[in-house]
C-alpha cells in the first residue's frame, strides 16, 4: 500500500503528543523528516556533531555527504551530490530539546538516533518505520497509509506550494533524478480537485444575471 503525506495538523498532532510525554527522540525524528525532506536511511546516517555549529550551538542548516545519500556508493555515485538543507525555528528547538534531555552529553560522532543496544549505531530503516506507524496510532490517528515516506511526501507538498508550485524547485530540493519521480509525490486529493475546477469556473465570481421577465399568455412560440 502506497504511503500518503502528513498534513499539517497531524504532524502538529505528533510533535504535541510525543513532547508531552518527554520522547524527544522519536520526536525529532519526525520533526527534521518533514522539515528536511531527507529519506529516513539519510537521517539515520546524522551524527550529534552534524546538528551542531562550530561553537557548539544548534546549526543553521544540515549537510549530508554524498556516501550517506540514496545511491551516493553505487555506479552511479558520480551523479549524485551532497544535500545541504537549512533549518527552520522549529526544526532547531526540537534539536535543543533532545540535546538537554540527554543525561549524558554525547560526543561528536555519536549518531543521533543512536540504538539502544548499548554500541554506537543508529537503528535500522525498518525499526523506525515500525516505530513511526506505532507512534501514530498511539497518537488516534490511522496508521494504514503513514509510515517514514509519509514525512518526505509531506515535505514535498509544502516547498512545492511555498516555491509557487515550482516542480523543478521542488525536484531539486528533494534530490530526485526525474521531475516525474516528483509528480508523483505531490498527491492530489479529491477536495483539491474540486477547488480548482470551482476556482476556474468562469460562472462563480460572476454576477448572477437578471430574472428573465415571464412570458405572458398571449406570446406564441415557434
Amino acid at each position: 500500500m502506497t504511503t500518503r503525506a502528513f498534513t499539517r495538523e497531524e504532524i502538529s498532532a505528533l510533535d504535541q503528543f510525543l513532547a508531552v510525554r518527554g520522547r524527544q527522540r522519536e520526536r525529532l525524528f519526525i520533526i527534521l523528516a518533514a522539515s528536511t525532506g531527507f529519506r529516513a536511511a539519510e537521517l539515520l546516517t546524522l551524527t550529534i556533531g552534524q546538528l551542531l555549529g562550530p561553537q557548539g550551538e544548534v546549526a543553521l542548516e544540515i549537510s549530508i555527504a554524498r556516501k550517506c545519500l540514496k545511491g551516493g556508493r553505487g555506479v552511479h555515485a558520480k551523479g549524485i551530490r551532497s544535500r545541504r538543507i537549512p533549518l527552520g525555528a522549529r526544526a532547531r528547538a526540537a534539536i535543543a530539546d533532545y540535546l538537554a534531555s540527554m543525561k549524558v552529553h554525547p560526543t561528536g560522532d555519536t549518531f543521533v538516533f543512536r540504538s539502544r543496544n548499548g554500541t554506537n549505531e543508529p537503528i535500522r530503516r525498518c525499526q523506525a518505520h515500525h516505530l513511526l506507524k506505532g507512534i501514530a496510532r498511539e497518537a488516534g490517528l490511522d496508521a494504514a497509509r503513514l509510515g517514514c515516506h509519509s514525512a518526505r511526501k509531506s515535505f514535498a507538498r509544502m516547498v512545492h506550494a511555498a516555491g509557487g508550485n515550482d516542480l523543478v524547485k521542488t525536484q531539486r530540493l528533494l534530490a530526485h533524478a526525474s521531475p516525474v519521480t516528483t509528480a508523483k509525490y505531490l498527491e492530489t486529493t479529491e477536495a483539491e480537485l474540486d477547488a480548482v475546477v470551482l476556482g476556474a469556473d468562469p460562472f462563480c465570481s460572476a454576477k448572477p444575471a437578471a430574472p428573465a421577465s415571464i412570458a405572458s399568455p398571449q406570446m406564441r412560440f415557434a
